[in-house]
């Protein structure tokens, strides 16, 4: 079955396009097509109305006509300032770099689009909002009138995903053509001018602003409709399966320094951690994983003391769902069976038999997960790497339930999941919880963690503070901003 199958896209002056489609739909090769990084066994191209010679077209003459892409995962380089970055294919920069004409130049554009970015920082110093703004700068700056933003409010805060919402509106007004892929249907309703849905390589859907809401969107990218989250009763207890104890850890920044943090997670529960990205999160998650040695206080696992250690933690029955999965979740380059199988160990015996690495059983195991998960390749020999990032995503949570963890902490469980991929995760995590295990979901998705989270606890610059049992929304994001008291 081909991944695009006879598959049309138009795309008008200062319009907002949302291309919309489970993942595996297709989303991304369509764009490489338009990026000039594939090459389509039929079919053509036009830019302007002009038609284009597919047999020469090529990223860099993709960039050289306006076509530019925001990847869900930063192309920046951290140890560079943003000005620096944003010098880097400028399309007026000329012969010689003047770093004060290149700020002015950048300032100029941030101005115009109401993208603000400290220019003089290093990009490894910015918010994932930041960062992403910084992004669209840079295509912008390179001449992109054609703009492919793939996943842009996957990671942002809701004030970041607000002013996201202005510059594109900015960038509209400015005859930009914005093609908006997400899987946040309610955003996708309310700021997308038309949309275009995708179903197992086909067009199965054109609609204007306001022909369908997030539920009949849902429902056309499935294929059938997208029942309510049924949390059910949990298997609650009062034994403590998890416990921080005076936790403490140094941060990247002052304001994620981790103090003093005290918690309890009970057998048949799920509890909710939000957070502001910089708050700590990236240090609790590290320190809840075994990579960033706390400077004080302890771990205890049904009441032993554990030493913070991946192997250890792991033996004592705590998985780790990685909030980034690229970088700390899966290996780029292996196979999807040697990733399923990544965190083993030699004492393993599902996968290891007197040493030696089973190979088959792996392949196996892989095999089950993918269909289970539904996998799109469902190829266990397959480069993860050659996976969406929602398949991805999917791949890394069939390990950490393979191991039938006691403990499961899930940091950003559905990041870049489609509709349905997302209720099958949350469905995973409800299942673990009515079994009897625990689960800490840490997350910046409002929504998620107050749909899922028996008790929700709020990380305000490296401390934890409880949220009200009947906070809503709007209560949540202040107790974040520290305008208001839990």
């Amino acid at each position: 079955m081909p991944v695009l199958d006879g598959v049309d896209l138009e795309l008008l002056p200062g319009e907002i396009h949302a291309l919309l489609g489970e993942n595996g739909a297709g989303k991304s090769t369509l764009m490489n097509v338009l990026l000039g990084s594939l090459r389509p066994d039929a079919g053509g191209l036009e830019l302007h109305g002009q038609p284009l010679d597919l047999a020469r077209w090529s990223p860099r003459r993709a960039a050289e006509a306006g076509v530019g892409m925001v990847h869900q995962q930063s192309a920046l380089v951290p140890a560079l300032s943003v000005a620096e970055n944003l010098a880097f294919g400028a399309a007026e920069r000329g012969f010689w770099f003047s770093p004060a004409r290149e700020a002015e130049r950048v300032r100029a554009l941030a101005r115009r689009f109401a993208l603000e970015v400290p220019l003089a920082e290093r990009v490894a110093d910015l918010s994932v909002g930041e960062r992403q703004r910084a992004e669209i700068l840079r295509a912008l700056g390179r001449g992109a009138r054609v703009l492919v933003l793939d996943e842009p409010t996957a990671v942002l805060t809701p004030g970041e995903i607000e002013a996201l919402g202005v510059s594109l509106a900015s960038l509209r007004a400015d005859g930009c053509s914005i093609v908006f892929i997400s899987h946040k249907l309610a955003e996708v309703e309310a700021i997308a001018d038309r949309v275009t849905v995708l179903r197992r390589g086909r067009v199965v859907a054109r609609l204007g602003a306001g022909e369908a809401d997030a539920r009949e969107l849902g429902r056309l990218m499935l294929g059938s409709e997208v029942p309510p989250l049924e949390r059910g009763p949990g298997a609650a207890s009062q034994q403590r399966l998890f416990e921080l104890r005076g936790l403490s850890a140094p941060g990247l920044s002052e304001s994620g320094r981790l103090r003093g943090l005290e918690l309890a997670l009970c057998a048949g529960e799920i509890l909710g951690i939000a957070g502001i990205d910089g708050n700590g999160q990236r240090e609790l998650e590290e320190v809840l994983a075994g990579v960033r040695r706390p400077s004080a206080g302890e771990i205890r696992v049904c009441g032993e003391r554990v030493a913070p250690s991946p192997r250890a933690l792991r033996r004592a029955g705590v998985a780790h769902l990685s909030g980034d999965r690229e970088s700390a979740g899966l290996v780029a380059g292996m196979s999807a069976a040697e990733n399923f199988v990544l965190k083993g160990s030699y004492d393993d015996r599902r996968f290891f038999r007197r040493g030696f690495f089973d190979e088959r059983a792996a392949r196996a195991a892989a095999a089950e997960a993918a269909e289970r998960f539904a996998l799109r390749p469902a190829d266990p020999d397959l480069d993860v790497s050659l996976l969406s990032g929602g398949n991805a995503q999917k791949l890394a949570v069939a390990r950490e339930l393979a191991s039938a963890p006691r403990v499961l902490i899930a940091v950003h469980p559905t990041r870049g999941l489609d509709v349905g991929s997302a209720r099958f995760v949350h469905e995973q995590l409800l299942a673990l919880r009515a079994a009897g295990a625990g689960v800490i979901v840490i997350s910046s998705e409002l929504d998620e963690v107050m749909a899922l989270a028996d008790r929700l606890l709020a990380l305000v610059r490296g401390e934890l503070v409880p949220v009200p049992a009947a906070a809503d929304r709007a209560l949540l994001g202040a107790i974040l901003l520290g305008r208001a008291a839990a």
